[in-house]
C-alpha cells in the first residue's frame, strides 16, 4: 500500500492537487481512495460529486470520502464521553451543553486519522491519498500520537493501577462516578490505534508527505516551517508541489498578471534553493477553475507528466539517524530553516525532548542509548547532531544547547546536565 499525505497553507489548492493525484492513480489501475480530513471539506466540490463520511465509488478504481469528525467521535469516543457526562452531571451540569463539554477540543479531528488505519487494515486499496487540513492543524494532529504514546508508556499503566486500588475506598466517601475498566479499556484502545496510525504514516517505505504551496512570501515561509516540523516528527517529505504558476500562456489572458509573474520568479528561486534536494513539481494557473474529471486530468498531467505515476517515491530521506563515532553515539536530526536560539533540548531518563517554536517532540531513546547521556549539541549545516556519552552526567536538571555559530558549523554544549 502507498499513503500520500498532502498538506499546505489554506487556499493554496491542496485539495485540487490531492484529487488530481487520486484521479491519475486510479487511471493507472491502482485501487485508490482519496479522503479529506479537513473540517471545511471541499473534496466533493473538486471531484464534482456528492460525498459522505463513508467511502463512495466515484469511478473505476476510485473511491472518495469526506471524514465526518462527529461520526468518528461517536464510533471512537462513546464510552469515555458517557463517563464524562456522568461526571459533569454529578457536578450539577445537566443542561444541553453537557454533551458538548464532554468532547475534548480537537479530539474530533484526531479521530479522522484512525480512518487511515481502517483503510490500511482492510487491504481494499493500493493507494490512499489524504487531503489534510491547513498546515497548522495537520501538524498538530500528526504530533498528537507522539504525545499519546508517551502517556501510554509512562503514565497510563500507573494511573490505571492507582484507580483500581482507590476506587473501593473512594466509593465509600463520595458519589462521584469513578472510571472503571470499560473506560480505561476504551481509552487504551484509542491510544493503541492512534499509535499504530503514527507508525503507519511515519513508515518511509509506505507513506510520504507532500507540501503544496504557491509562490508567495508568506506561503513559502509556512512551507519551510512545515518541512522543519514534519522532519522533527519523523515524517518523510518526498516532494513539494508549487501550484498556480503563471506561464506565458496564462499571461496572455491578463496583462495585469505581469506583476504577479515577476513576484513568482523571485520566489521560485528561493523555493528551489530552500527545498533542494527535494523534488519540486509545478502546476500552472489554469484559465478556469479546476473542478471535475477533465480539469483534474489536466492538472495531473501538468504535475506528474503525461504518463507519470504519482504513487512513486520522488525522494527518500531519513530525518533522523543514529550512528557511532568513537566511543559515543550521535543522533542526527535534519532540521532545516531553524536558527540557533529556536532549538531547545531536554533529557529526562530515556526521553529526549526537542522543542522548536510552538512544537515539541518527545523522542523515546532506543535501547542502544539507554546507558548514555546527552552531553553536546552541534549544528552541521541544517542537521542537529546530539552527542551521547556513556554514563550519567553530573547534575540533574533541564538540558539545553548553548549554541555558538561559526561559518558553516555551530557547536555548543549543554548548560544543564542529566
Amino acid at each position: 500500500m502507498r499513503i500520500l499525505i498532502y498538506t499546505g497553507k489554506g487556499g493554496v489548492g491542496k485539495t485540487s492537487i490531492a484529487a488530481a493525484t487520486a484521479v491519475r492513480c486510479a487511471t493507472l489501475g491502482y485501487r485508490t481512495i482519496v479522503m479529506s480530513t479537513d473540517a471545511a471539506h471541499s473534496l466533493a466540490d473538486s471531484l464534482d460529486v456528492m460525498l459522505g463520511p463513508e467511502p463512495i465509488k466515484v469511478s473505476d478504481n476510485l473511491w472518495a470520502q469526506e471524514v465526518n469528525a462527529l461520526h468518528e467521535m461517536e464510533r471512537n469516543w462513546g464510552t469515555i464521553r458517557n463517563f464524562l457526562i456522568d461526571v459533569l452531571a454529578w457536578q450539577g451540569h445537566n443542561d444541553i451543553t453537557t454533551e458538548e463539554m464532554a468532547i475534548i477540543p480537537g479530539t474530533e479531528e484526531l479521530f479522522s486519522l484512525v480512518q487511515i488505519k481502517r483503510h490500511y487494515d482492510s487491504g481494499a486499496y493500493d493507494v490512499v491519498v489524504v487531503d489534510c487540513a491547513p498546515t497548522g492543524e495537520t501538524l498538530r494532529l500528526l504530533s498528537l500520537p507522539d504525545v499519546i504514546r508517551w502517556w501510554v508508556e509512562k503514565l497510563f499503566p500507573t494511573l490505571r493501577g492507582l484507580m483500581k486500588l482507590a476506587r473501593p475506598v473512594l466509593s465509600r466517601v463520595t458519589s462521584m462516578p469513578m472510571a472503571n475498566d470499560d473506560v480505561f479499556g476504551s481509552l487504551q484502545d484509542i491510544m493503541d490505534r492512534l499509535n499504530i496510525v503514527r507508525d503507519i504514516v511515519s513508515n518511509p517505505e509506505i507513506s510520504s508527505a507532500r507540501i503544496v504551496m504557491n509562490l508567495e512570501k508568506m506561503v513559502l515561509k509556512e512551507a519551510q516551517r512545515s518541512l522543519t516540523y514534519l522532519n522533527l516528527f519523523g515524517y518523510n517529505v518526498d516532494a513539494v508541489v508549487v501550484n498556480r504558476v503563471l506561464t506565458e500562456e496564462s499571461l496572455k489572458h491578463s496583462p495585469a498578471r505581469a506583476y504577479v509573474s515577476e513576484m513568482q520568479d523571485k520566489y521560485r528561486v528561493q523555493t528551489e534553493e530552500s527545498f533542494s534536494p527535494i523534488p519540486i513539481l509545478n502546476a500552472p494557473q489554469f484559465e478556469r477553475e479546476v473542478v471535475g474529471r477533465e480539469m483534474l486530468d489536466r492538472l495531473a498531467t501538468e504535475v506528474f507528466g503525461a504518463d507519470g505515476d504519482p504513487s512513486q517515491f520522488f525522494s527518500k530521506g531519513q530525518s533522523q539517524k543514529i550512528f557511532r563515532r568513537g566511543d559515543n553515539y550521535i543522533m542526527a536530526l535534519k532540521l532545516p530553516f531553524v536558527t540557533q536560539d529556536e532549538v531547545k533540548l531536554m533529557q529526562t531518563g530515556d526521553d529526549l525532548v526537542i522543542e522548536i517554536g510552538w512544537h515539541r517532540r518527545a523522542l523515546v531513546l532506543p535501547t542502544a542509548l539507554a546507558r548514555y547521556s546527552a552531553s553536546d549539541a552541534v549544528f552541521v549545516g541544517d542537521t542537529l547532531e546530539v552527542t551521547f556519552i556513556q554514563g550519567k552526567v553530573a547534575s540533574p536538571g533541564v538540558t539545553e544547547p548553548d549554541v555558538t555559530p561559526t561559518t558553516n558549523r555551530s557547536t555548543g554544549s549543554f548548560k544543564g546536565k542529566k
